[in-house]
């Protein structure tokens, strides 16, 4: 069984460790996500905030009862320049050691139904061509999201996947 916590202090350490070891191209160091600190804490934050245009940052830790073993990690965030009914997913990712369970599916579902029970109307996500991010491409059309834009940025060597899905 699945349990869901709020990121709190108590536990950015670990699970900031799972994202760098599941994305580590995407940060030059180990610190993880900025966007975790800033959900924390807004507090000297206020030029990025400003800069990428994000509002409101929830993020959470998922565990596997009854070993409390930290697996995953998702959440959703809004931005300014969007409409008040779209939702981004933020940071979902699971253990490579806990797929092919179903874990992947079952965490996106729970954030899915969160996002709705807000009262958002459209969930959007990027994602890339990396062949490392395959598998949750496949698990990401299952889940009806659909690719809405595609780009390659200067200096990239895989494109960057937009998808959204209608809730």
């Amino acid at each position: 069984m699945l349990t869901y916590t709020p990121l709190s202090t108590e536990n950015i350490k670990e699970v900031t460790a799972l994202v760098y070891s599941v994305f580590p191209s995407d940060f030059e160091n180990q610190e993880g996500p900025r966007s975790y600190k800033i959900s924390l804490d807004r507090n000297g934050h206020e030029d990025y905030i400003e800069e990428h245009h994000l509002d409101i940052l929830k993020y959470f830790v998922v565990k596997n009862s009854p070993s409390e073993k930290i697996i995953g990690a998702t959440g959703w965030y809004t931005l300014s320049t969007d409409s008040k009914d779209i939702a981004w997913l933020g940071w979902y990712c699971l253990d490579p050691n806990e797929r092919g369970k179903g874990f992947g599916r079952e965490i996106l579902e729970w954030t899915i139904n969160q996002v709705k029970e807000k009262g958002y109307k459209i969930m959007k996500l990027y994602t890339s061509t990396d062949p490392n991010e395959a598998t949750a491409q496949v698990l990401y059309e299952k889940m009806g999201f659909k690719i809405v834009d595609e780009e390659l940025k200067d200096g990239e060597i895989y494109k960057t996947l937009y998808r959204e899905k209608i809730l």
